[in-house]
């Protein structure tokens, strides 16, 4: 997928607002798309990224890998936006996505696009066509 997932996920949709990416517990990106304003200071979407993101997804992957099949992104409804938190490598991918987008859709195309060139093209259309049925 290359170095840089920022340009990739914000071709999926134009409702997509911010991408970051957390590895190791570094960020590697933090990028707001120009469309669309910032809604907060850089340093909260920081500690976001840092602190917050990494505990609920945390707590919702042991949760989900007691008898739920793990967890495949987190929801998180702001009153200015929507975050999807998703585990990726060895850390995470938020994505900001602005109100009035369909968030689960969204969901669904970057679940696909991170998992990258380990699946083939009909794997993909599958996921896209079957985002429920077919994991």
């Amino acid at each position: 997928m290359g170095d840089r997932l920022a340009p990739v996920l914000f071709s999926l949709d134009p409702g997509i607002r911010y991408v970051a990416v957390n590895q190791g517990g570094a960020i590697r990106e933090m990028v707001q798309r120009a469309d669309y304003p910032t809604l907060n200071s850089h340093e909260t979407d920081r500690m976001e990224e840092l602190i917050v993101n990494p505990i609920v997804l945390e707590a919702t992957r042991r949760r989900g890998n007691l008898d739920m099949d793990g967890v495949r992104h987190v929801t998180i409804r702001y009153g200015t936006l929507y975050t999807v938190i998703f585990p990726h490598d060895d850390g995470h991918v938020s994505v900001g996505v602005q109100l009035g987008a369909d968030v689960e859709a969204i969901a669904e195309k970057v679940t696909v696009a991170l998992a990258g060139p380990r699946t083939t093209p009909m794997e993909q259309a599958l996921r896209l066509a079957l985002p429920k049925g077919f994991q």
